[in-house]
């Protein structure tokens, strides 16, 4: 064999040795493992007991009591003549702040006294001729024409009354504002006067603004705009701007949303009635959960939902995730407000979605970590 043929017969050779050594090793190596799995899908968190737990604020606003406020204006056309009144002062119901001159309020006085007089003189004679009718000694027409006369007068003396009631004058006080021709604005009520707008010589058109402005200390009421509504026996306190908290009781709610903001509007009053609560205050309200052992408080992310239920997870003895349904109150923010067979001993799942579908794949309500 020459050297050429023995060369094209060694390479083929080479290669196919090659070829067999390369098999041999890949055979050799094991396949590698798959990735470990997790066993554990979530951390455990404890849960915290609900008692004293802050569930949600919302902005308060205390309101003045109606009888607590007053407010002294000229229901005619008037000309302040004397001012009384002086910011700050303290003053009585009934004590005369403003003097003023209304044409038709000294009218109207006037227009009583005369009808008063009227009807006292034709109410006698009503009674003379019925007497006198009774016995066959006077006509019927008489005594039509003196009652139609008594009625008129008894019409007459009530508008004018009614007038004077408008301006704050009782019908006992018209005789002295028809001989003085000015008229006296009293203070409905006792107090502090806050504002003074009265000045001399003005003249004021019909229903003017507030001329006087007088309030006192009353029973306060509490608004506030919630956007979630308190779980049931959920106790609230009102935090004024200063951090002083007081204890405040549910009084209702408005059947109306604003639809401006998705709130409502809710009142309330302070549980202790010698509170004191300033009108125009502001603060916030602070919604506080009851306090049971049933009603805990847990991550929000904790909450899982498997068809028509709430779940969440709990660690079990042997730590294996036990399933378990709640009721949830309230939910703000991170946490959630929920009832069940829970306590603050225990522990329950951070992520409760994630082991729900590990609870689902192994078709139990326990999962082994």
């Amino acid at each position: 064999m020459t050297p050429f043929v023995r060369r094209f017969v060694a390479v083929p050779m080479l290669v196919l040795s090659g070829a067999c050594t390369s098999g041999s090793s890949t055979a050799e190596v094991p396949p590698a493992p798959p990735p470990a799995r997790a066993s554990a899908a979530s951390a455990w968190v404890p849960v915290r007991a609900a008692s004293r737990v802050a569930l949600a604020e919302a902005p308060a606003l205390v309101l003045s009591s109606p009888d607590a406020v007053a407010a002294l204006s000229a229901p005619f056309r008037a000309r302040v003549q004397q001012v009384r009144a002086r910011p700050g002062q303290q003053v009585k119901a009934g004590d005369p702040l403003v003097e003023v001159l209304m044409p038709e309020v000294v009218e109207a006085a006037g227009a009583a006294s005369a009808a008063s007089l009227r009807l006292e003189a034709y109410s006698r004679q009503v009674e003379r001729l019925e007497a006198l009718h009774a016995q066959g000694l006077a006509k019927l027409p008489d005594l039509a024409d003196a009652q139609t006369q008594q009625a008129e007068a008894r019409a007459a003396l009530v508008a004018a009354h009614a007038v004077l009631r408008v301006a704050g004058i009782s019908p006992g006080e018209a005789r002295g504002v028809a001989e003085r021709g000015t008229v006296w604005l009293k203070s409905p009520i006792g107090g502090i006067v806050t504002e003074v707008r009265a000045v001399l010589g003005e003249m004021q058109p019909e229903a003017s603004a507030a001329l006087v402005r007088v309030a006192a200390d009353g029973p306060a009421r509490l608004e506030a705009r919630l956007s979630v509504r308190p779980p049931v026996d959920a106790s609230f306190a009102f935090v004024s701007s200063q951090g002083l908290a007081v204890p405040v009781r549910w009084v209702g709610q408005s059947p109306v949303v604003d639809a401006a903001d998705g709130t409502w509007r809710a009142w309330f009053e302070p549980e202790d009635t010698a509170a004191v609560l300033r009108a125009g205050q502001g603060g916030r309200l602070r919604i506080q959960a009851a306090a049971g052992e049933d009603t805990v408080l847990v991550p929000a992310r904790a909450l899982a939902f498997d068809r028509a239920r709430t779940v969440v997870f709990t660690r079990g003895g042997e730590g294996q995730a036990v399933l378990q349904e709640v009721e949830v109150l309230a939910t703000s923010g991170a946490e959630a407000l929920v009832k069940g067979p829970l306590s603050a001993r225990d522990a329950v799942a951070a992520d409760g979605a994630a082991l729900l579908l590990e609870s689902q794949a192994g078709d139990g309500d326990e999962v082994t970590p």
